[in-house]
């Protein structure tokens, strides 16, 4: 809260002013809320002597997910709120920390397994498989395997990459690609849809061509999801699930800082005005 006018302090942290900033700054406008634009590629911190700056809370939009988590975890140190908090979006970026921080919460998340080297015993597993790198989004690297000769080809030729693509995980391929976001803002399960592959790929990434038609989930996965936030540490959050008749809904990946024009335009719902309320009702405790 700013001392002097008595009116909300909000700051956007960003580095791409994309669809979803432009809606963010519409609602806040909606609500006569003045806020800072802060780029953070234009960011020069005194670790040693910081001062806030007059940032008050910062609603955390960056695309690069390893300069947002940085830079919130710094404020954080220094007593400034973060949403989305800075541990949360790197413990989020990881996607093998944040399966195994769900499996230990007792989340219900999809089968996978770590490997670090260039070649993977078999082990038993049953074929297809997803390949999938520790960091990413918009379904980078992401691969379909059918057999072990196909999956020891790609980690060997991976080896060859940088030090985070050598790290994979490996996941059963579950139906046919076919996955449901949901939407969380709070302990709230605001929107859902599903996302269906396109034409020409398996994968459900809007990005690629991912077709998106709103959905009508069932409580036990709205619950899920919400579960899946708290277990991160997350304020708003876009929770991906698979669904198994065996085993339910599955938790595949969890974003800290997620895109949501393609659920807003499946849904109908107003996403940044639910984020824009929820940033404000922080502001005022």
């Amino acid at each position: 809260m700013d001392k002097n006018s008595g009116e909300p302090s909000i700051s956007i942290l960003y580095d791409v002013i994309r669809t979803e900033e432009r809606l963010l700054i519409n609602e806040f406008r909606a609500f006569n809320v003045r806020i800072n634009l802060v780029n953070i590629d234009e960011l020069s911190l005194d670790l040693v002597n910081y001062g806030e700056g007059g940032l008050g809370i910062v609603l955390v939009r960056a695309l690069s997910h390893f300069k947002a988590g940085l830079i919130a975890r710094i404020l954080n140190i220094h007593g400034i709120i973060t949403i989305n908090r800075g541990a949360a979006i790197e413990n989020s970026w990881n996607k093998a920390i944040a399966l195994s921080i769900l499996a230990k919460s007792g989340v219900p998340v999809v089968p996978t397994r770590l490997v670090l080297a260039d070649h993977y015993r078999d082990g038993g597993i049953k074929y297809p498989v997803v390949i999938k790198p520790i960091y990413g989004s918009w379904g980078r690297l992401v691969s379909l395997v059918n057999n072990y000769d196909e999956l020891s080809l790609l980690l060997r030729h991976r080896a060859f990459s940088d030090s985070y693509s050598r790290v994979s995980m490996v996941q059963p391929f579950i139906g046919d690609g076919t996955d449901y976001r949901v939407f969380i803002v709070g302990d709230e399960a605001v929107a859902a849809m599903m996302r269906r592959p396109g034409d020409g790929d398996w994968r459900s990434n809007v990005a690629r061509g991912g077709i998106t038609l709103n959905a009508r989930l069932s409580v036990d996965a709205y619950e899920i999801a919400i579960r899946a936030a708290k277990a991160l540490g997350l304020d708003y959050a876009g929770v991906d699930l698979l669904y198994t008749p065996e085993h339910g809904y599955l938790v595949n990946e969890v974003n800290a800082i997620p895109e949501f024009k393609g659920l807003m335009r499946a849904s109908g719902v107003n996403i940044p005005r639910k984020i824009v309320e929820y940033v404000l009702s922080i502001a005022k405790r």
